[in-house]
């Protein structure tokens, strides 16, 4: 019966939507080509030194619109003590200005990830272990129908991956204890996503409203939870003269269990290595914790995280989960250029579109009940400075400042436009 109603609402969903792209394209005007074939390049070496992992080179490289398609290449390669690579093409036209492909694969030799003391909003900054895997690949192929100028955009996809830890340290980086079983990392998941873009430009929005819904579905792995997630997003653009905009966003996120995982905590507490670690104190409270979480996510499901380049940047990436995602903030957006200008470097090839001054606000909550939401908020506020290329790309430099300091943001996209990731 549920499944029947998903279908119906997804449908009417899709129907009002396809006719309301089709009336309002007849009166809102693209300011420039949806399809731009500019050509870009960008190539930047830079060492990297993570707690937990050790140092190292790493080398993004980027190409855009490449052989005058709309492809676009993106990859990133590590050498040092956390080897590996990721790869991605974007908008691979099977059918042009109808339908295209988005794949992704990686693989990482040694990776890291935080686990805090808690789910929800009530950890402290240091308050957390990274958990240290080996051999981590992952996946995410998608595939994209575009219409109407992309004013309608409905796709469809697959994503997962798996490794282990290996490892639990301290938040500095301290070796706590070696496992002597691995705990084996393993996920999967498939999305339907429908965009409506109803502004003036897909890819640099300074007038309109774009909303996008994104329905996760998350089969049982490992005895975890089987659920769905459904995402929410809504950016209202208003025009400030002469060609700039203050952006409003709105994001909610929601978990809804199908069937519970394992919530025994003593099978948990054995699956996470907590009587691995010999009696040692500190080893037995970072494995205790991690079951506790894994019992929260068992039973409530996880619903898009807070934190990182994309919402609540002052804080670390997946700083906040739950089962439940509240977030909005606002964007002012200055270009204080918008001449195209021809970029023509050794290691930076493109045409330049906009230079903007950005000044921005957020705040975000999660919990485990919905009721609970916004009792405890958390809040960034920055600036920063973006280059705006006609090939698609956005290089940006943000400083953010929140209740545990400032974070450094340095990515190759528009804030908020990411429904993907935990």
């Amino acid at each position: 019966m549920k499944q029947t109603v998903w279908k119906i609402l997804i449908i009417t969903g899709f129907c009002f939507c396809f006719f309301t792209a089709t009336a309002f394209s007849i009166t809102f005007e693209r300011r420039q080509d949806q399809f731009d074939k500019t050509p870009g390049l960008f190539v930047v070496p830079a060492p990297y030194a993570i707690p937990g992992i050790g140092n190292g080179l790493f080398v993004i490289g980027y190409l855009g619109n490449i052989a005058e398609t709309s492809a676009d290449v993106f990859g990133m390669g590590f050498v040092g003590d956390g080897q590996g690579f990721f790869a991605s093409v974007d908008e691979l036209f099977v059918f042009p200005e109808w339908s295209y492909l988005a794949l992704t694969q990686g693989r990482m030799a040694r990776f890291g990830q935080n686990v805090y003391s808690s789910r929800g909003m009530k950890s402290e900054k240091n308050d957390f272990n990274i958990y240290v895997g080996e051999d981590f690949t992952f996946y995410n192929y998608e595939v994209v129908f575009t219409h109407f100028e992309r004013r309608i955009e409905l796709a469809y996809g697959f994503n997962g991956g798996n490794g282990k830890f290996v490892e639990i340290k301290d938040y500095e980086g301290e070796l706590v204890q070696k496992l002597g079983s691995p705990i084996e990392v393993d996920f999967a998941q498939k999305h339907v996503q429908l965009k409506i873009d109803l502004t003036d430009d897909y890819g640099d929005p300074r007038d309109g409203l774009n909303i996008r819904i994104l329905r996760d579905r998350f089969p049982s792995v490992n005895q975890g939870a089987a659920f769905d997630s459904m995402t929410f997003a809504l950016t209202y653009y208003l025009p400030i003269p002469e060609n700039n905009t203050w952006a409003f966003h709105y994001f909610r996120s929601d978990a809804h269990v199908r069937q519970e995982g394992n919530t025994d905590l003593e099978s948990l507490k054995t699956t996470q290595g907590f009587y691995a670690c010999g009696g040692y104190a500190a080893c037995e409270a970072a494995t205790l914790k991690s079951a506790q979480n894994r019992l929260n996510a068992n039973k409530n499901g996880s619903s898009k995280s807070l934190g990182g380049a994309d919402r609540l940047r002052s804080y670390p990436l997946s700083r906040y989960q739950a089962a439940h995602t509240l977030f909005y903030g606002t964007e002012l957006r200055w270009n204080f250029s918008t001449e195209n200008t021809k970029l023509d470097y050794w290691l930076l090839q493109d045409v330049q579109q906009a230079l903007q001054a950005v000044f921005f606000w957020e705040q975000g909550s999660v919990a485990e009940e919905v009721g609970e939401i916004g009792e405890t908020i958390r809040s960034s506020y920055g600036t920063g400075i973006r280059l705006v290329t006609k090939s698609g790309s956005v290089y940006k430099f943000e400083v953010a400042s929140g209740d545990e300091g400032a974070e450094m943001i340095l990515f190759f996209e528009y804030p908020w436009i990411g429904l993907f990731g935990s």
